[in-house]
C-alpha cells in the first residue's frame, strides 16, 4: 500500500503527553504530525449536556468498564486534547517518595525532584497553574470546616484553571476557556511552530520492519461518516494514545514485551452528603480541597456533581434514596481515592471495532483502604456540618454519626456491593532500565526498537497517589528534550 502522507516525526495522540511532545519537537524545528482519533472542537461545543458531551469528547461515549472481581466505571477523553479537555484540572507534582521508588525498583534514571523541577515549572507557566480566585464554593467550605474541626492536614488544590468562572462544566469541556486543556494551550503553540494536527484518524496498527517502525496504518473518518484507510510513514514514532490505547495498539502490532500487563489505578468510592443549608453543588465548580492526612494511601476530596450524576450515585439504593433527588440543592458529592495496590491488564478486544478490554483485580489492601477511607470521609463530612452521608454501596444505609463512621476503620466493605469508579489509569508500559520489568527505557524508547517511543500515562512505572497530569507532562518534556539532544 502506497503511503498517503509522510512525516519526520509521527505522534499518535494529542493528550497531555502527545501535546508536550509535539510542542517541544516542533519548537526544535522538527517536522511533526499528530494523529488524533477523536474530533476537534471549539468553545462553542463545550459546556453542553452530559450525554452530548460524552458523544463528542469521550471514548466510546464514556462506556469503558473495567472488568474484574469488582468492576469499575472508567472514562477517558477521545478528542483533540484528550482527557485534559474533560478532567477537573487538578495539578499536583509527583510526590518525591514515588520518584525514589521508581528509581530504586525500576531503574528509572534522571527523574529525581531536581531533574523534573524545570519541567514542572515550564508547564505551570504555560498553563497558568494557580488557585481559585473567587469565593470558595460551599461544597469546598464544608471540607475546610471538617478538616479544621478534626485537625487534619490538607489544602486547596492548584488547577490549570486559575480564571475558573465557576460554571460546573469541567466534565463537558470548559466553555469559557479558563481551564487550559491541551486544545487551548499547548496544541495552538505547537501549530504555531509548524506542527500539523490530523483529527478523526484512528491508528489501527504500527508498520514494523525489523527493529524499526516505518509508519502506521489507520482510518480517517470523513464528515459524512464514511471511513478511508490510509498509510502514513515516518522516521520516528511516538505513541501517546493513553494508558489503555497505547498498550492496545502496541499489542495489535505484535509488540508485547512488558506491554499491557501492569495496569495501575486509583480506585475511587463516592458518597453523597446532605446538609441542613443549601449547597447548590450543581451550580458551582466541584469541591477544591483535598485532605492529605492519610496520603498517599488514601486521599479525600470532592466529586463532580450534576442531577444526572446524583441519580447514578443514588442508584445503588434507589428505593430508599430516590426522594433525595428533590432535595438536590442540599446535597454534594465527595470521594475516597486510594493508591491502588492491585494489578490489571489491557488487551485489544477482537470482538468489535478493535476495541480494548481492561481488567483489574482489587487487592485486599485496596479494599481495606476504601473501608477506612469511608470512615474518614464520613467523619470529615459530619464534622463539616453534614446531617447524613450516603455511600455508593448497595445495601448500606446512611451514616449519621461518628460512631457509625468509625466502624469502617476495622470492618471491611463487601466487594460485591461496591460501586467503584476511576479516572486515573497508568503504568501499562512502564519505563526504566530493568528490561525484565519495563517496556521502555528511562526516556520512553521502547526496548529492542530503534525509533519507537512512549510518552504518556502508560510509561509511568506505577500509581503515585496524586493526580497524574503534572507527572505525565514533566516526564514527557524531559523525554522529548532528551530525544532532541540524542537524535540531532
Amino acid at each position: 500500500m502506497k503511503a498517503d502522507l509522510r512525516a519526520e516525526l509521527l505522534i499518535v495522540g494529542s493528550g497531555a503527553g502527545g501535546s508536550v511532545t509535539a510542542l517541544e519537537l516542533a519548537s526544535a524545528g522538527r517536522e511533526v504530525l499528530v494523529l488524533e482519533e477523536g474530533g476537534r472542537f471549539g468553545l462553542e461545543d463545550y459546556g453542553c449536556s452530559p450525554p452530548l458531551a460524552m458523544k463528542k469528547l469521550y471514548r466510546r461515549r464514556g462506556m469503558m468498564p473495567i472488568l474484574g472481581p469488582v468492576p469499575m466505571a472508567y472514562v477517558e477523553g477521545c478528542c483533540v486534547g484528550g482527557s485534559t479537555e474533560i478532567n477537573s484540572g487538578f495539578w499536583q507534582r509527583t510526590p518525591e517518595e514515588f520518584l525514589r521508588e521508581w528509581q530504586s525498583f525500576y531503574g528509572l534514571a534522571d527523574a529525581g525532584p531536581d531533574d523534573l523541577k524545570p519541567h514542572f515549572e515550564n508547564a505551570e507557566k504555560l498553563l497558568k497553574v494557580g488557585r481559585f480566585t473567587r469565593e470558595l464554593p460551599k461544597s469546598t467550605q464544608v471540607l475546610a470546616k471538617g478538616m479544621k474541626a478534626l485537625g487534619w492536614s490538607g489544602e486547596e488544590s492548584s488547577r490549570v484553571a486559575v480564571d475558573c468562572a465557576n460554571t460546573n462544566s469541567c466534565a463537558s469541556g470548559c466553555p469559557t476557556g479558563a481551564k487550559k486543556g491541551m486544545s487551548r494551550s499547548l496544541i495552538p503553540l505547537a501549530e504555531a511552530k509548524g506542527a500539523r494536527i490530523k483529527a478523526n484518524f484512528r491508528v489501527k496498527n504500527l508498520l514494523l520492519k525489523g527493529t524499526r517502525v516505518v509508519g502506521v496504518i489507520g482510518e480517517q473518518k470523513n464528515e459524512d461518516g464514511t471511513k478511508a484507510e490510509s498509510r502514513i510513514e515516518a522516521d520516528d514514532v511516538f505513541v501517546c494514545a493513553g494508558p489503555t490505547e497505547t498498550p492496545s495498539l502496541l499489542r495489535r502490532s505484535g509488540i508485547k514485551h512488558n506491554v499491557g500487563n501492569t495496569l495501575g489505578l486509583h480506585p475511587m468510592l463516592k458518597v453523597v452528603a446532605r446538609f441542613p443549608e443549601e449547597i447548590n453543588a450543581d451550580k458551582s465548580v466541584l469541591p477544591l480541597y483535598q485532605v492529605r492526612e492519610f496520603a498517599p494511601e488514601i486521599t479525600l476530596g470532592g466529586a463532580f456533581f450534576s442531577l444526572g450524576h446524583l441519580a447514578l450515585l443514588l442508584g445503588d439504593n434507589w428505593r430508599e434514596t430516590r426522594q433525595l433527588m428533590s432535595q438536590h440543592q442540599y446535597l454534594a458529592s465527595y470521594l475516597i481515592v486510594v493508591k491502588g495496590a492491585g494489578k490489571g491488564y489491557v488487551r485489544p478486544c477482537p470482538l468489535k471495532d478493535q476495541g480494548t478490554m481492561i481488567w483489574y483485580n482489587l487487592s485486599p489492601s485496596d479494599l481495606a483502604n476504601l473501608s477506612r477511607g469511608l470512615a474518614r470521609l464520613s467523619a470529615l463530612l459530619l464534622a463539616g456540618g453534614a446531617r447524613e452521608v450516603y455511600p455508593c454501596v448497595y445495601g448500606l444505609g446512611p451514616i449519621r454519626s461518628k460512631a457509625q463512621a468509625d466502624q469502617w476503620l476495622g470492618k471491611m466493605l463487601s466487594r460485591r456491593n461496591l460501586s467503584l469508579t476511576t479516572v486515573h489509569a497508568f503504568a501499562t508500559c512502564p519505563m526504566g532500565e530493568r528490561k525484565d520489568l519495563c517496556a521502555a527505557d528511562s526516556f520512553g524508547k521502547v526496548h529492542n526498537f530503534e525509533n519507537l517511543y512512549l510518552n504518556d500515562a502508560s510509561m509511568l512505572p506505577g500509581p503515585l497517589g496524586a493526580n497524574p497530569q503534572a507527572t505525565i507532562m514533566a516526564l514527557a518534556r524531559r523525554n522529548a528534550l532528551h530525544f532532541q539532544e540524542t537524535k540531532k
